[in-house]
């Protein structure tokens, strides 16, 4: 499985895997209270995002690659920051790809919608929804999160430690939960695997 789904992203997102020529880091970030809602729009390039070092404020730093050299100046991004609620939207050409580091407070809700690249959010407790066309989404859970409602799917890939419901299907893979948790968990890709792991709160 993993080689097929190695083999899509090759033919569907070649720039987001491509060595840069061209590569460029630019950082920003907001005072952002706890119990907030970030959410973060893009197409090729991978997200990662962390608790933040300053537990009221939210942080971003982009890199942006490509074989282009203009390619960083044409990537318009677009941030509304209010004290909590963030929109954060890059609109970028298609020949490279942007890997976002996002640092939030640890009680944040999340949503991300990606084009192409891998997804991981680790150590986070909130409501989470995020979608990829092609990549893996990493999702590594606080001890003790328990959720009201779950939906995992993935067309082409695995599910992997989901921390409740059962994982069904052949080719096509989804788990569909509901409990008496406080949060919501949506992750979905279309060709890729969906990976869970516990971690600690100090990570």
């Amino acid at each position: 499985m993993r080689r097929i789904v190695s083999i899509l992203l090759l033919a569907v997102a070649p720039v987001c895997i491509a060595k840069s020529e061209y590569p460029g880091t630019r950082t920003k970030s907001w005072p952002f209270a706890q119990g907030g809602r970030v959410e973060l729009l893009l197409g090729n390039g991978d997200v990662h995002i962390v608790p933040a070092k300053d537990p009221s404020r939210i942080s971003i730093r982009y890199s942006t690659e490509s074989y282009r050299d203009s390619f960083a100046d044409d990537v318009k991004p677009a941030f509304n920051v209010k004290s909590s609620h963030a929109d954060l939207e890059f609109d970028e050409p298609n020949d490279g790809s942007i890997e976002v580091e996002l640092e939030v407070p640890v009680k944040t809700n999340v949503y991300v919608r990606a084009k192409a690249g891998d997804l991981s959010i680790s150590g986070i407790e909130g409501d989470t929804d995020v979608e990829t066309e092609v990549g893996n989404v990493h999702l590594l859970l606080l001890p003790g999160m328990r959720f009201y409602e779950v939906d995992v799917s993935t067309h082409t890939g695995n599910i992997d430690n989901c921390p409740v419901g059962e994982v069904k299907g052949r080719l096509a893979k989804a788990v569909s939960y509901r409990g008496d948790g406080a949060y919501r968990l949506h992750a979905h890709t279309r060709i890729g695997d969906i990976r869970f792991r516990e971690v600690s709160g100090s990570n």
